[in-house]
């Protein structure tokens, strides 16, 4: 659907009045002007903020929460905590952290694509895949409905909440990157990212009670 939607350069809300200097709208990615340069300095920063993230969550999650479980949400909400506490340190990676993150999202993409088989999922879990559409397809419905025709929003809006809700912050800020619609790259990782910090803890709680409940029916 996203397709008949073509590609619109957000960034064009540039404002020229009396042969003023243009005003470029800070929510586009494409400036750098707020974000600082990408140097050395801020490629280290980058790496170093996001490994501290990963090991913290880690060692958190190994320490709280029970064996096996994701470190993902843990993660999630401490690059949350941390952007929020600290917007101005953060926003100086801002240019950097786009630029690598962009980098591994197609690694991500690539590497997703290469193991992936849709006739081999047919063939060894067909109901696992009928369950998945149907979930996908109720979600869809449901955040169109609600979304277009009662809460009226923009249709390139809701197609990358779907698109952050299912796929993840990698695949809706690359749609928005794709289709030129710069000033919803931030918010498409944004909402991505409170569903990893969120959600996905709700989800696997709620995935060990849906797991033991077959038996507790039995007994």
């Amino acid at each position: 659907l996203a397709k008949e939607h073509s590609p619109q350069d957000s960034s064009s809300k540039v404002i020229e009045e009396d042969g003023a200097d243009d005003v470029v709208d800070p929510e586009d990615l494409s400036s750098s002007s707020s974000s600082g340069q990408i140097s050395l300095s801020t490629i280290s920063s980058s790496f170093a903020v996001s490994s501290f993230f990963v090991y913290i969550g880690g060692v958190m999650t190994r320490a709280i929460l029970p064996p096996g479980t994701s470190s993902l949400p843990l993660i999630s909400i401490l690059t949350v905590v941390g952007a929020s506490t600290f917007p101005k340190f953060f926003s100086s990676l801002r240019t950097t952290g786009t630029a690598i993150g962009i980098l591994f999202m197609q690694m991500f993409f690539a590497a997703s694509g290469a193991a992936g088989s849709i006739l081999l999922v047919l063939r060894s879990a067909p109901s696992l895949f009928l369950f998945s559409v149907s979930q996908i397809g109720i979600h869809f419905l449901t955040l169109m409905g609600i979304g277009k025709y009662l809460l009226k929003l923009d249709d390139n809006e809701l197609y990358l909440a779907s698109n952050a809700n299912v796929g993840g912050p990698t695949t809706a800020a690359a749609m928005a990157q794709a289709k030129n619609w710069t000033r919803l790259v931030m918010p498409a990782l944004l909402i991505g990212i409170l569903g990893y910090a969120t959600a996905t803890a709700i989800a696997l709680g709620l995935g060990g009670i849906l797991v033991r409940l077959p038996v507790a029916v039995r007994r």
